[in-house]
């Protein structure tokens, strides 16, 4: 999504994360996020690339301290699992 999509969203819902518009999958290639089965064309040629649906906890110094990626791409992890894995992590 663009970034106008995204805050938009935001605003919509409510939400206070923090999100990323990665127009080139740059950021999802590196976590190996790109959705291999449908979608796997880069944005700019005709179909358009997806990543697969995941939930990060990155640390200050950008270490990945918890993932969860998802089975089904409208589903993200609930409130109650992030906060369960921010405890662990950070509590």
């Amino acid at each position: 999504d663009s970034v106008e999509e995204l805050q938009n969203g935001r605003d919509a819902h409510g939400i206070q994360a923090i999100m990323l518009a990665d127009y080139d999958l740059g950021v999802t290639d590196a976590f190996g996020l790109r959705n291999t089965l449908f979608h796997s064309a880069p944005p700019r040629d005709e179909q358009e690339a997806l990543p697969v649906p995941a939930t990060l906890l990155v640390d200050r110094d950008g270490t990945v301290l918890w993932m969860e990626i998802s089975e089904n791409y409208q589903r993200r992890s609930g409130p109650e699992v992030v906060l369960a894995a921010i405890e662990e992590h950070l509590g």
